[in-house]
């Protein structure tokens, strides 16, 4: 089913390596699709905590969660998928 608004559009579907957090992977998708390094980005753990997240996702083997990170939407699928699109 593809989304009615271009705004729903995913710009980029993330599939998160075992090695690596879900916090790590959100900060490394923003930072790629804003075209800058992560430490440029403003801190995740200003939006959410970082280890909660990760916890969160860790726990759960089905489920999403879901938040905004500089201007972004993310949702994050079984904590092993990151999907993005332009906040509105």
């Amino acid at each position: 089913m593809v989304p009615e608004r271009p705004e729903q559009q995913v710009l980029i579907e993330y599939e998160i390596p075992e090695a690596e957090s879900v916090s790590t992977a959100a900060i490394n998708a923003v930072s790629s699709l804003n075209d800058c390094e992560p430490w440029e980005l403003r801190p995740l753990y200003a939006t959410i905590d970082p280890e909660l997240l990760d916890e969160l996702c860790e726990s759960q083997q089905t489920g999403t969660v879901k938040f905004v990170y500089s201007d972004f939407h993310i949702t994050v699928e079984n904590g092993e998928y990151l999907l993005l699109r332009p906040a509105d």
